[in-house]
Order: C-alpha cells, then structure tokens, then sequence
C-alpha cells in the first residue's frame, strides 16, 4: 500500500507541475514581447530586457521565474526578436526558447501601426526528484526520479499601436504540443512507472490594451492597462494596472490580479538603464502568512537605434 501510495502521490505531483504554464508577470507592461511577438521592432530603441520573479519568498522550492528579451526593427517593415525564459519550481525546471518576428504596416499619418507577429519556440522540460525530495515515511525500495523531454511549438499576435495606444492580441501554444511520459521510479526492485497526461503546453489567449492620458503638461501621464489571460481551459485571469508615468520613464502603478493578487511597483531611469520594482501580495490564499510575498524586478537597456524614417518626431523622448 505504501508503494502504491507513492507512486500516486508522485503522479499528482507530477501533473501539478507540468500543468503549469506562463508566469503571470506583474510587470508584463515593461516586457511585451513575451507574450505577443508582434510587438518586435515597435520600439525607436532596441531593449534588451531581463526580468526576475521570485514567487512567495521565504518558502522552500517556491517558482522562480527569469527570462531575457531582446528585439529591433532592422528596416523600414521587419523586425526579429529573440527570448529565452526559465521557470524553477522545485523539482522542476522549463527553459522555452523563441524567435520572434513581425511585419509592420503603416496605418495614417498620424504614425499608427499595425503589425503581425509569430515567433516559434523550443521548450525543454526536466523534473528530478532527488532523495531529500521524497517523504521520509517513504518505502526504502524506491531512491529517485527522473524525466526530461522536449517540445517545438508556436506563438502568434497581432498588435495595434501609436505614441499614446497600444491594442494587441496574441496566442502562446498554438500547437499545443503534447507528448505522453512516464517518471521511472529507481529503486532496487521492479515496482512500475507514473505515468503523467499530455498536453504540456496548455493553450494561452492574451488581450492587451492601453492609453496613455496627459495630466499634466506633457511631463505626467495616467496610463490604465488591462491584459486579460484566456487558458484553454476556459479560466480567465486579468491584470488591471493604474499607472502614472513622469518624463516617460519613471513610473509608479498600482495593480489587482482577478486571482486575488494585488500589487504595487514602480519604476526610474539611470542613463541608459532602466529599473523597475514591484510586489506581490495575494489575498485569499493561506500560503501567505508563511512568506513574504512575491517580488519582481526588471532591469531594460535601451540600446540606440537606426532612426528609421516612420520614428522621425514620433518616438524620440
């Protein structure tokens, strides 16, 4: 019985873990890219942007979610874009590579634009339960697990934006790429393996949109954000985001996350870089009161461009 226990403990487990799909950033606003790949080449800057959240610190093996983006438009209409993101959620660990590109199209004179993106990815995928991860309780027959595999799949949107709106839709995991796996228990008899379900890469519907208001003069503006999460599974998650910009590039925000999670951050310039911060502090759940919420931080270098004609007195600062 307690072998066949375990062996049920670590299925559910297993599944657990590779039901988990994108983190949910709460600073999404400063690393677009991630989740639509046509926003490539919107920038009169090329940004290279790495981003880091630590999810409830203080509590062992919590998710530990990184990545690192980097796309420019190389003329007039293209644009490439390359990221790379890693989540850690002990014994687990994803790396998803992409490519992105996107095709910009000039709308009116006003410099509004239009651009259709995809970006295809490779998604490595390990789980390792080692000795000190299993119960103590557990049968001495079984020591440790392993699995690993691989996945290829593909991410498109499409993005409407100007100096002061930014409109975009955008899908992670069209293909939804599955395979079936099975975690092989070691252990010194032959007991069986946990075999775990498909669809690794669960199906993801992004909406985004923005406006930037003057309040004061030209140097404050209010900037309300909304970005809405469509799961495969038909749940929904929305960030709504009040945000107050200063000289474009220092900002504070307050945000709530429809999965309880309320957030406060903020954001300045230091020459080329820039610096962003902010917390997490989810309401409803009891975990909470074992951690000291989740923290994120984004450091973006705005690396100069070509100045393209279509950026000529519309995105320079």
């Amino acid at each position: 019985m307690k072998k066949l226990f375990f062996i049920i403990f670590l299925s559910s487990t297993t599944n657990l873990l590779l039901s988990q799909q994108q983190t949910n950033y709460t600073q999404f606003f400063s690393n677009e890219v991630i989740f639509n790949p046509a926003v490539s080449g919107s920038k009169a800057y090329n940004p290279l942007v790495l981003q880091t959240r630590q999810q409830w610190l203080g509590f062992d093996g919590a998710p530990i979610s990184s990545s690192i983006s980097y796309h420019k438009l190389i003329d007039q209409n293209n644009a490439f874009g390359g990221i790379l993101n890693i989540e850690q959620t002990n014994p687990s660990m994803k790396i998803d590579l992409q490519t992105a590109y996107a095709f910009h199209i000039p709308l009116n004179s006003n410099r509004t634009f239009l651009s259709f993106g995809l970006a295809p990815s490779f998604m490595y995928y390990s789980i390792n339960f080692d000795l000190e991860d299993l119960p103590e309780n557990r049968d001495p027959a079984f020591s440790a697990s392993t699995y690993s595999s691989a996945s290829f799949d593909l991410a498109s949107g499409v993005y409407l934006y100007n100096e002061s709106l930014s409109l975009g839709i955008s899908c992670a995991n069209m293909i939804q790429s599955s395979f079936d796996g099975e975690v092989l228990v070691q252990s010194n008899q032959t007991v069986g393996k946990s075999s775990f379900g498909r669809n690794l890469r669960e199906r993801i519907f992004y909406s985004l949109i923005s406006y930037k208001f003057d309040i004061i003069n030209n140097d404050w503006q209010l900037e309300p954000i909304i970005l809405s999460r469509n799961f495969n599974n038909q749940s929904f998650v929305t960030d709504f985001v009040a945000k107050i910009n200063y000289l474009k590039n220092n900002w504070i925000s307050l945000g709530y996350r429809t999965d309880a999670t309320s957030s406060f951050g903020f954001g300045f310039k230091a020459n080329k870089l820039n610096i962003g911060y902010s917390y997490d502090y989810q309401l409803s759940s009891s975990i909470m009161n074992h951690n000291f919420g989740t923290h994120e931080i984004v450091l973006s270098f705005h690396i100069p461009a070509f100045q393209h004609n279509r950026h000529t007195n519309f995105w320079l600062f």
